[in-house]
């Protein structure tokens, strides 16, 4: 299989790393973002799973160059498992900027009751761009449902 013409980069999910990496896609998991991307060499899809989606996103409100934005089953909108530290990120991302014509996926599912489709749908309706697609599975996201997500979509946009 050929490697994909595209990076990863992940601030949280070694599981959907792992799988990414299966899949040939090279993958860098950071909280590091910033720098992540700075040395990339190949076109930066940032990736934001559960509790790393906040920094995903507001990483992505606050700077250009991302080829595309994915978020995994996202901590957005509203979480009371929360810490006070992820609180108030998720306040920055619900108050920032919506996310422009950056190609975004939004990938959930229906039955998730860790983190609850209706509060995260508060935070995604925020941030909402242009190019903003969200895919809703029945019952519960698999990593190998999120993976064929992921690859279809970056197919399609990077």
């Amino acid at each position: 299989m050929d490697a994909p013409g595209w990076l990863a980069v992940l601030p949280h999910g070694e599981r959907i790393a792992f799988s990414l990496r299966t899949a040939a896609v090279p993958v860098v998991v950071t909280e590091d973002i910033e720098s992540a991307v700075e040395a990339a060499e190949l076109p930066v899809v940032l990736i934001g799973h559960f509790t790393g989606a906040p920094a995903a996103v507001r990483y992505a409100q606050t700077h250009s160059g991302l080829a595309a934005l994915i978020l995994v089953s996202p901590v957005l909108g509203m979480w009371d498992g929360a810490s006070d530290e992820l609180a108030d990120l998720m306040d920055e991302v619900n108050f920032g900027p919506a996310l422009g014509t950056l190609p975004t996926l939004w990938l959930h599912g229906s039955d998730d009751e860790i983190v609850p489709i209706s509060d995260t749908r508060a935070g995604t309706d925020r941030i909402r761009g242009s190019a903003f697609e969200e895919h809703i599975t029945d019952g519960l996201l698999t990593d190998g449902e999120a993976v064929t997500r992921v690859l279809e979509f970056v197919r399609r946009v990077v």
